[in-house]
C-alpha cells in the first residue's frame, strides 16, 4: 500500500513537472512567434521581412494601355501610408507598395493609423489623412509620408517627398 502511494506521488509530480516545462516552452514559443509576426508587419525605413527580401514590391499600374518606360511614368511609393486614393482610385499597402501613374496633375489622399496613448484617447488609435493636388513629373519617384508629435495636443503631419532629391512637394514635414 505504501509503495503504491509513493509511485502515484512520483508519477503525479513528474506529470506536473512535464506540464510546467511544456507551459514554459509554449510561452517562450508564443513570445518568439509574436516577435516574428510583429517584426514582419513593420514596413518602413530599416525594416526587413523574410518574405520581401529580394522580391520586387507589388506594383499597381494605374493608367490605361500598355506598360510604359520608367522615364515616361511616375512612381508613387506608399512609404508610411496604409492607403492612398489617387484621382478616386483607392490602393492599400497590404495589396501594393507602389503605384504607377501618368505624369501631370493628380489629387492624392493618403492615410495612416497612429497608435496613441490610452491617456490621450481610450481607443489607442487615431486615423489621419493627407490631401494634396500635385503636378507629378515623369521619371520621378515620390513617397507618401505621415508622422505625428506625442502627448496631449499632438499634431499630425502628412507630406509627399521626391525620393531622389528629398524635396517636399506637398504637405508639411514633421519638424
Amino acid at each position: 500500500m505504501q509503495g503504491d502511494i509513493n509511485y502515484l506521488f512520483v508519477v503525479r509530480e513528474r506529470h506536473m513537472f512535464n506540464t510546467l516545462r511544456l507551459n514554459i516552452f509554449l510561452n517562450r514559443l508564443g513570445i518568439f512567434a509574436a516577435v516574428v509576426l510583429l517584426s514582419s508587419c513593420y514596413v518602413g525605413p530599416g525594416s526587413l521581412s523574410v518574405l520581401s527580401i529580394g522580391a520586387d514590391p507589388h506594383v499597381y499600374k494605374l493608367y490605361p494601355g500598355n506598360v510604359l518606360a520608367e522615364s515616361d511614368i511616375v512612381k508613387i511609393n506608399m512609404a508610411d501610408a496604409y492607403y492612398v486614393i489617387i484621382d478616386d482610385h483607392k490602393v492599400t499597402r497590404s495589396d501594393y507598395q507602389q503605384v504607377l501613374v501618368l505624369p501631370g496633375e493628380h489629387v492624392i489622399r493618403w492615410g495612416k493609423e497612429f497608435m496613441i496613448s490610452v491617456m490621450v484617447d481610450s481607443s489607442m488609435f487615431r486615423e489621419g489623412e493627407g490631401r494634396a493636388v500635385v503636378n507629378l513629373i515623369a521619371g520621378h519617384t515620390y513617397e507618401l509620408y505621415a508622422d505625428r508629435t506625442t502627448g496631449h495636443g499632438y499634431s499630425m503631419f502628412f507630406w509627399i517627398q521626391d525620393a531622389e532629391s528629398g524635396d517636399v512637394i506637398a504637405g508639411t514635414k514633421k519638424p
